[in-house]
């Protein structure tokens, strides 16, 4: 039987700040909801010392992981290099700036074990979406054209905050190979996993995940950044529509 429940795998740049509250908070949350879980932390050799914040935390919580990539590979490389060290049964994929709420991962967490993927979302209700306009604008108009071309019957493609089996990621990733599409060499790894995961008859479940600001650090993705990846992913979401037909 596997020892671990669940591996978050989170991916880091200068998140020395961060690191430190989240993994301390992850472990809090497997403590109360008695889950055996693992940290996986992928850092691109962060100048600010991530890494040793990483390896000074694994002193008193042992189940942290951290992979030390040779430099700055991206976000994407790093969730697909630090899903081939987890142990779960269970595998999340979240950031490490707290944008994403640590707290619901209970919950997204027990949707796996009726063989769905719980999925983070900042349109189920009026849930807390606390972003530039810019930001807000483009993720918005994004996510209509995802829900245009592929109808996969969710409403957050763009967040990227989930839990899944990880048979079901291993079926995910195989058959989207088939197609000639590699998940996880975008930034926006969610689109593909879920379009995919439509297309196999495997079900999703939306968590409302209240998105916050950074409190520490700078975002890694500016302005004009965001505007040519929201480009580019309205292209490749109408790439993985002829693809998958």
């Amino acid at each position: 039987m596997n020892s671990i429940d669940i591996s978050v795998v989170t991916a880091t740049y200068n998140e020395r700040e961060n690191i430190s509250l989240l993994v301390k908070e992850l472990n809090r949350i497997f403590d109360e909801n008695n889950i055996k879980g693992e940290v996986i932390v992928v850092d691109d050799s962060s100048p600010d010392g991530t890494s040793d914040i990483v390896l000074e935390l694994k002193k008193t919580y042992p189940r942290t992981v951290l992979n030390k990539r040779a430099g700055k590979l991206g976000v994407s490389s790093a969730y697909r290099d630090g899903i081939k060290l987890a142990r779960g049964e269970v595998i999340a994929l979240m950031d490490a700036d707290f944008s994403q709420p640590p707290a619901i991962l209970p919950q997204l967490y027990t949707i796996t074990a009726e063989n769905k993927i719980g999925w983070g979302s900042r349109y189920v209700k009026k849930v807390k979406f606390d972003s530039d306009i810019p930001h807000l604008i483009g993720t918005k108009l994004l996510n209509k054209w995802i829900s245009l071309w592929l109808r996969t019957n969710i409403n957050d493609h763009t967040l990227g905050y989930f839990a899944i089996k990880r048979k079901h990621l291993d079926e995910i990733v195989a058959y989207a190979k088939s197609k000639g599409i590699n998940p996880f060499d975008k930034i926006l790894y969610g689109l593909p996993v879920a379009a995919v995961a439509k297309k196999l008859g495997i079900g999703i479940v939306e968590v409302e995940a209240p998105y916050e600001k950074r409190k520490f650090g700078e975002a890694k993705i500016g302005f004009f950044d965001g505007i040519r990846i929201v480009s580019k992913d309205m292209l490749y979401t109408v790439l993985l529509f002829f693809k998958l037909k």
